[in-house]
Formats: structure tokens, sequence, C-alpha cells
């Protein structure tokens, strides 16, 4: 399986973009397409509950694959975005 690999540059530690791993200046982190429901907890700063109820409530995107449920990474970003926008307007 490959595996997603991103360039870690100062501006991203400033701009306070959530990564996985521990973030180091010069240093390859390899992202994860898919987020299980404690690393998406972590990447949002969110509580469990409040995930799924905006799954139910907001379209916070997931995929289902059997029981198990996964955040696709850049979708979730994408849903950032989008509600930023929305604040701004």
């Amino acid at each position: 399986m490959s595996k997603r690999t991103i360039q870690v540059s100062r501006p991203m530690i400033e701009n306070k973009n959530v990564t996985l791993e521990r973030l180091q200046e010069g240093k390859q982190v390899v992202q994860p397409l898919l987020l299980n429901i404690e690393q998406a907890m972590r990447v949002l700063s969110l509580g469990k509950t409040k995930i799924y109820e905006l799954i139910e409530s907001e379209g916070l995107p997931v995929i289902h694959i059997g029981k198990a449920v996964r955040f696709p990474y850049t979708r979730l970003q994408q849903w950032i975005d989008e509600r930023m926008q929305q604040d701004i307007a």
C-alpha cells in the first residue's frame, strides 16, 4: 500500500495546520488518507459525541467500510474551508 507524503515547512507549523505525527522542521510526515475516529477527534479537536453529531447534522464527510467509520483527510479540510467561507460571508 502506498502512503501519501507531504513536506512540512515552517509556515504550516505557524498556521497551526494539524498533522497526526509530531511536526519536525525539515522532516517528511506521512499523512493517512483515511482517519479513524480517534485521529479525527485529535485533528478536529472535538469529542466523539460532537463528531457524530456533526456527521448527522452538518454533513461531516465519512466513509463506511463495513462497520468501520473513516474520515477522508482531504475532505475534512474541504469541509472546514467551506464552513470558514460561510462564516466570512
